[in-house]
């Protein structure tokens, strides 16, 4: 026994395109305000290509070896001496590079010494050279 209800309502299958073409409009207006301000440019000028590459820093380089012995572009100096021989490269080349090649067999103390007479020299660039 099937049972039928007496009030069969038939369903309204079509699509309400209304919000459709609410969001169309929407979607619409926001492209033809904003079309008109993706041609916008900003005029600049770009630099041009450098035709010559910038020259390296000139470097010096303090060995410290074992015993307290200071190097400077391989001619020896005391060090009591060095803080003023580093202020005297620095004044010349303000801008050079420190290298300090600290020997394996050389005291912390020496370095040390070395870092020291480098920073109350005021030297900016310091490098420590790697074995």
């Amino acid at each position: 026994m099937a049972f039928v209800s007496a009030a069969r309502q038939d369903s309204l299958s079509d699509i309400n395109i209304t919000p459709l073409v609410d969001v169309m409009l929407v979607l619409l207006v926001i492209f033809m305000v904003t079309a008109p301000m993706l041609d916008f440019r900003l005029p600049m000028t770009l630099p041009g290509p450098n035709p010559q590459p910038p020259q390296p820093p000139e470097s010096l380089q303090l060995t410290v070896r074992a015993g307290d012995v200071f190097e400077l572009d391989g001619a020896l100096i005391a060090p009591a001496h060095l803080q003023q021989a580093l202020a005297d490269w620095r004044a010349r080349t303000p801008d050079g590079v420190l290298k300090v090649d600290v020997a394996p067999d050389a005291d912390y103390q020496s370095a040390a010494t070395a870092m020291a007479a480098a920073d109350r020299a005021h030297i900016e660039h310091v490098g420590l050279v790697e074995h």
